[in-house]
């Protein structure tokens, strides 16, 4: 095997599978990519067994042939070198040398045999999806996924394909959000729980992609780019029915400026406990309260900021980090708050929702510290 490549190809297509490859791991050729080539075309695969992804560059080719190298080293090496070409020759003893006009690099590769094979199940169905739209409901949903493993269901994105519109969820139990692509139309009615490590994945992957084309089986769906394919296994279990924790009764609203809320959040919260990161949120006419308190380090902060509120008075303890989650995630300069009580989940959304799409995100409110 051997062929010849400029740097900053070849480091771009390492640094777009590199994350897939686990950092510890009991199967030693896990830590391996595969580098396959065909001719003029290089493909690069990198597996941890539930996600794959394979990259496709174009090199100058010389003898075809494939070889697993250590992932860490060859990307290390790589991104330290300076822009210059490259080239890469392995024997049938899998020894490779990468050289440069600056030296030579010699490591140990494996057999491609010995490379986990990715098996996927038959496709029940595919949709095709604007890159910037599917990157926007990405990001807007992964950051409130679980991290328990022992909840594993949420430990994904729920993603639900219907006729007339595409839907993403996402809850830890804390906070909610919920997506939805109006402007959306598929023969496809099907739902699936996709892993965040692809979801970051094809985020990552997108390099100028206008269009993803997503196939679906019954526990796999693959994301196809214009040179990446990702590869995930279905987070397996039923999600949960987050129609039902929505409320439908939050009678009290309150719009307010989405940065000056963040930047008065921010301050505060500098002064609320550090197991619990608790804020109080005093709602009286005309204006809002943000209050915290540290009664272990006997640490206090109050601002008060003019909004529109004009109800009853309502005291509801909120996190500070999930809140300011919430808010980094919106895009408007003004977002509504509904509440209902100090027991009942807070809604939150933009003033103005984007044409043909409805985002909602909820919060659940921390039991406050009685006076």
């Amino acid at each position: 095997m051997k062929f010849k490549v400029n740097k900053k190809t070849f480091h771009q297509a390492i640094q777009n599978i590199i994350g897939v490859v686990p950092i510890k791991t009991t199967i030693p050729i896990l830590g391996n990519i595969l580098l396959d080539l065909q001719g003029n075309e290089l493909s690069l695969t990198g597996t941890d067994l539930e996600v794959s992804i394979s990259t496709r560059i174009e090199v100058q080719g010389e003898t075809d042939g494939a070889v697993a190298v250590p992932a860490k080293i060859l990307f290390e090496i790589v991104r330290e070198l300076p822009e210059i070409p490259m080239e890469f020759a392995c024997d049938e003893e899998h020894k490779i040398t990468l050289n440069t006009e600056k030296g030579f690099y010699k490591l140990s590769g494996e057999s491609k045999d010995d490379f986990p094979k990715i098996s996927v199940e038959e496709s029940k169905g595919s949709f095709s999806i604007d890159s910037k739209k599917l990157d926007g409901m990405i990001n807007k949903t992964i950051f409130a996924v679980s991290t328990d493993e022992l909840r594993t269901t949420l430990m994904g994105v729920y993603l639900k394909i219907m006729a007339d519109e595409l839907r993403m969820v996402a809850t830890d139990g804390h906070r909610l959000v919920k997506i939805v692509d109006k402007n959306f139309s598929s023969d496809l009615e099907q739902e699936a729980i996709i892993p965040t490590k692809a979801l970051n994945l094809v985020s990552k992957n997108l390099n100028g992609t206008k269009e993803i084309k997503v196939n679906l089986s019954d526990d796999h769906i693959v994301f196809e780019l214009d040179k990446t394919t990702i590869y995930s296994k279905g987070i397996e279990g039923q999600f949960p029915n987050y129609e039902r924790v929505i409320p439908t009764e939050n009678d009290k609203e309150l719009t307010i400026n989405r940065e000056l809320l963040s930047s008065s959040v921010r301050r505060v919260a500098i002064f609320s406990n550090s197991i619990t990161h608790q804020i109080r949120f005093s709602m009286t006419k005309g204006n809002v309260k943000i209050k915290s308190e540290d009664i272990e380090f006997g640490g206090e902060a109050e601002e008060t900021i003019d909004t529109d509120y004009d109800y009853d008075d309502l005291d509801v303890g909120y996190n500070a980090n999930y809140l300011l989650d919430i808010l980094r995630h919106l895009d408007t300069d003004e977002i509504i708050l509904k509440v209902k009580d100090q027991i009942s989940a807070g809604i939150i959304y933009p003033t103005n929702q984007k044409e043909n799409e409805d985002i909602l995100m909820l919060l659940m409110p921390i039991r406050l510290n009685e006076d």
